[in-house]
């Protein structure tokens, strides 16, 4: 990395130190990694990141290297010698670049807000640019606005397919080391609406449950450090206790992605102490739907799949097992509480968004083409005229 970072006062910081000082702003380690993704930072340059052990990982493998079409390699293949020379013109030069190469417009999207953030958390504030030409792009136009009211790509489940998962996760309880563990991530996910990255975000001391028999609270770590409370069911509160009843107290307590001088002791551990990444949410997902959707491997699992419930698990699971993901449940959690008569702003507080308008973008409302008022409005237009 070459790039100008010094600014007026001449001020000795290398690029590293400047790019863990942005990085620093977010006080999440899954944050940070993310930035460094879309930017093109090194991992290894990541305030706090250490690489996996090859050998535990579960999961696709972060890739390490930078992405050649990323922000910061992209500026120095053009020669760009300090991001002030950087003009909305060359920002757009590098999106069409990024669509010619295939991405995806989400993704392009994100990795502009990244260039964006940036720019506004760091290099104007330290003097290193006099503006942001990324916020000068004309999203619309780069097709990288969804259109208001437009529901999100990602799929939703059915209710029947929650209860399926639920229902899965319930049966496979002993038939698992940690059938205990999975089953209460699998019920706080569907009961709550939590990111999968706040699941394994929580620690030992973010749950507790005010009377025996009533619902739960768990707080978690949101988006930008922002933390809130989230309301735990009996059923789901009941589920948690019994993984806790059961749960080994780790020799050495993890940290939890926040990154800082306090150690916390995560709430999910995997058998070793560690606190259970982000990528055993989905490989817990996709093992439901292979375990049920799949021929059984051993006589014991074979007399569990010849049950009524097991085989409505499997009516259900089938459609998801190619596409299911942890996000899904945040879409499904919206929606179902819509439709079941919850105010918008009670599922917006929920989720954790800032604004409304991201809640709406979650909604796959079935019935509002059938109930829309254009099939009053028309007839009663063309009525004792038209035919």
């Amino acid at each position: 990395m070459t790039l100008a970072l010094t600014d007026a006062g001449g001020a000795g910081k290398d690029a590293r130190e400047r790019f863990g000082e942005f990085l620093r702003v977010y006080a999440s380690l899954n944050t940070r990694i993310a930035y460094a993704t879309d930017l093109g930072i090194p991992l290894d340059w990541v305030p706090g990141y250490q690489p996996p052990d090859p050998g535990r990982r579960r999961g696709r493998a972060r890739r390490t290297d930078p992405d050649a079409l990323a922000w910061l390699p992209w500026c120095l293949r053009n020669g760009f010698t300090s991001f002030a020379d950087v003009r909305v013109e060359h920002v757009e030069q590098w999106l069409d670049e990024l669509a010619q190469a295939g991405y995806r417009d989400a993704t392009r999207g994100r990795m502009l807000s990244a260039v964006s953030a940036f720019y506004r958390k760091y290099l104007l504030r330290e003097g290193l640019a006099g503006h942001n030409p990324a916020a000068l792009v004309d999203r619309r136009a780069q097709h990288l606005n969804r259109p208001s009211g437009v529901p999100s790509q990602t799929a939703r489940w059915s209710f029947d397919a929650c209860r399926a998962l639920l229902v899965a996760a319930w049966l496979l309880v002993d038939h698992s080391r940690n059938g205990l563990r999975d089953r209460a991530m699998v019920e706080i996910l569907i009961g709550t609406g939590v990111r999968a990255e706040e699941l394994v975000g929580v620690d030992l001391g973010d749950y507790r449950r005010p009377t025996a028999g009533g619902f739960g609270v768990l707080r978690v770590h949101g988006k930008g450090s922002k933390d809130r409370e989230v309301a735990l069911a009996a059923p789901v509160a009941d589920a948690l206790d019994a993984y806790l009843a059961d749960r080994v107290t780790p020799q050495v307590p993890a940290l939890r992605g926040q990154v800082g001088a306090n150690r916390a002791e995560p709430l999910f551990v995997t058998s070793t102490g560690a606190r259970v990444h982000v990528s055993h949410v989905t490989a817990l997902l996709r093992r439901l739907c292979a375990t049920f959707c799949q021929p059984p491997k051993t006589a014991r699992l074979r007399e569990l799949l010849d049950t009524a419930e097991a085989r409505f698990v499997a009516t259900h699971l089938q459609p998801l097992c190619d596409t299911i993901h942890p996000h899904s449940a945040r879409h499904s959690y919206a929606t179902h509480a819509i439709e079941r008569g919850v105010p918008p702003r009670q599922v917006q507080r929920d989720l954790g968004h800032a604004a409304l308008s991201t809640t709406e973008g979650y909604l796959h409302d079935e019935n509002a083409i059938r109930d829309s008022a254009a099939h009053e409005l028309a007839p009663a237009l063309h009525r004792g005229w038209l035919g």
